[in-house]
């Protein structure tokens, strides 16, 4: 049995896009995040409407669709519209509201005890530490927006390098 040794293209050139799209990010992160929050508009109306197709569609078959699908459906449109005729003001928002997730996230996690931290007072310690950190760092994203913005374009440009790279790698196994 010979093992196919071709190069997949489509994987190749979707690695490399979204490598290209990764550096494009980090290039300029604050003008990005509004194509970012744009982009998140529209998977709120794309959302909406796959939720809607779904609740006609159970409704055909069924006769019993949710009318809270079809409520939550509409509700995802219009916020999507929102987002995307008002983008300076969706951006703010979203980069707040990534601070206050920060914030959120380490209160909870300081009461959320492990099994690991069970086991060890040092590692628990640690983790309080760190979530106490993360409490400082998330009020101080909420003080300076400016540096949420950029993270979120980072961490977003991280996670497409990612992507490229299994893809560049699926592509030339």
């Amino acid at each position: 049995m010979s093992r196919d040794n071709r190069i997949k293209w489509p994987s190749l050139i979707i690695g490399v896009i979204f490598l290209i799209i990764a550096v494009f990010i980090l290039s300029f992160p604050q003008e990005n995040l509004f194509v970012i929050t744009w982009l998140i508009g529209l998977l709120f109306i794309i959302n909406g409407f796959i939720e809607l197709l779904i609740s006609f569609n159970s409704r055909r078959k069924n006769s019993n669709s949710s009318i809270f699908i079809i409520l939550i459906g509409i509700l995802n449109i219009i916020i999507g519209f929102i987002i995307m005729l008002n983008i300076v003001t969706s951006t703010t928002f979203i980069v707040y509201l990534f601070a206050i997730w920060f914030i959120i996230h380490a209160i909870l996690a300081i009461f959320t005890i492990t099994q690991l931290e069970r086991s060890s007072h040092l590692l628990h310690t640690i983790s309080i530490l760190i979530n106490v950190l993360e409490i400082i760092f998330g009020i101080l994203l909420l003080f300076n927006p400016l540096i949420a913005a950029i993270l979120i374009s980072i961490a977003i440009s991280f996670v497409f390098v990612i992507i490229g790279i299994a893809n560049i790698i699926n592509a030339l196994n």
